[in-house]
């Protein structure tokens, strides 16, 4: 019976991990952005990095010039330092390995957002439902849908 049991929860816990490793391409024809410019393409990485990931995204911004972007998830709660990003410099990671994950967005150490990341059941599109408050104070939001490669 304790084996039964111990198989069982197993399953739970690895069936938790979602699987969103890998290049995803931003679809910008499905996506919507409110209060500030979308990127003009991006294509994200998700690369496993011991029990967390590492999460580098490169693209065209709205104005044309080229972006990189990244940081390092180690374990849920911790305060990651980012690069790259035009409107915060820290995050903190809720469900880091789950299909649906809660981010904070954070700049100079003040929560000035939240995103949702959403990987669909079967693995190929991802979402990010985003809102924050911009340095001039004003609200923006985003809803990016991006395709598995």
């Amino acid at each position: 019976m304790r084996k039964v049991t111990v198989l069982l929860l197993a399953g739970v816990f690895a069936a938790m991990a979602a699987d969103f490793s890998g290049t995803w391409k931003l679809d910008t024809a499905k996506s919507k952005v409110v209060g500030m410019p979308m990127p003009k393409e991006q294509t994200t990485t998700y690369t496993p990095k011991g029990s967390g990931y590492e999460y580098t995204a490169k693209g065209i911004s709205a104005t044309g010039e080229p972006v990189t972007s990244g940081f390092t998830y180690r374990k849920d709660g911790e305060e990651v330092k980012t690069t790259g990003f035009p409107y915060w410099d820290a995050i903190t990671v809720t469900g880091g390995q789950a299909a649906k994950t809660t981010v904070q967005l954070k700049r100079a150490g003040k929560v000035i957002g939240t995103v949702t990341r959403t990987l669909s059941a079967d693995g190929k599109s991802l979402k990010l439902d985003g809102s924050l408050t911009l340095p001039d104070g004003k609200k923006a939001t985003y809803n990016y849908h991006y395709d598995k490669q």
